[in-house]
């Protein structure tokens, strides 16, 4: 697990390291240039595809694929979001996204049929996960949500089962993880979905 200065509700100053996490899983890596009083500027490196697949390749599983579904996306770290509204992407789902709950609630109450699954992170400031969570499944209890952390502690595990939640990502995760568990919450197995809280 890793240490972190900040104090609850501050996030988990995890954003780059997650970043780093799924660039190094995708064969790339992370450059920054930094000047004092300038700031800073991160470069992403994908690797290069040097040759078209070969006509063989098996294609990707149409089951773990979207079809369009738009995806509510909250975290409180730019460099996530960027990175999972482009893994939406590729895997065939649109998405809007956000780095303040408060401002992804105001979204969800105004247009909550024409989301399909929200992923949110569980440590931001002004709104812990959890507590969005509910929030979002008051306003539609139906609406699957998926939660990410760094760190998912059994405490955790325990307080999304109490919210009926079934999906919990560890971060970094990989397009395989994110895929899978937008198709579980999305299309459960039959009797799978979302239960009801205690």
């Amino acid at each position: 697990p890793f240490f972190t200065t900040k104090p609850p509700g501050e996030g988990t100053g995890l954003g780059l390291a997650v970043v780093h996490g799924i660039m190094k899983k995708l064969g790339g890596g992370v450059s920054v240039e930094s000047r004092p009083g300038a700031g800073s500027t991160f470069t992403l490196l994908f690797p290069a595809l040097n040759a078209p697949a070969p006509p063989s390749a098996a294609p990707p599983r149409s089951s773990q694929n979207g079809k369009g579904e738009l995806i509510l996306v909250v975290d409180d770290e730019e460099p996530v979001i960027f990175l999972t509204k482009r893994v939406l992407t590729r895997l065939g789902y649109r998405s809007e996204t956000f780095t303040d709950p408060v401002a992804a609630l105001q979204v969800l109450e105004a247009r909550a049929d024409e989301f399909s699954a929200v992923i949110t992170d569980l440590s931001m400031p002004k709104m812990m996960g959890f507590d969005l969570a509910s929030r979002i499944l008051s306003i539609r209890r139906d609406l699957p949500v998926i939660l990410t952390s760094g760190y998912i502690r059994a405490e955790d595990q325990a307080a999304a089962r109490e919210l009926g939640i079934t999906q919990l990502v560890q971060k970094p995760n990989t397009v395989d993880e994110l895929s899978s568990a937008l198709s579980r919450a999305i299309h459960p197995p039959s009797g799978a979905r979302q239960t009801q809280p205690r």
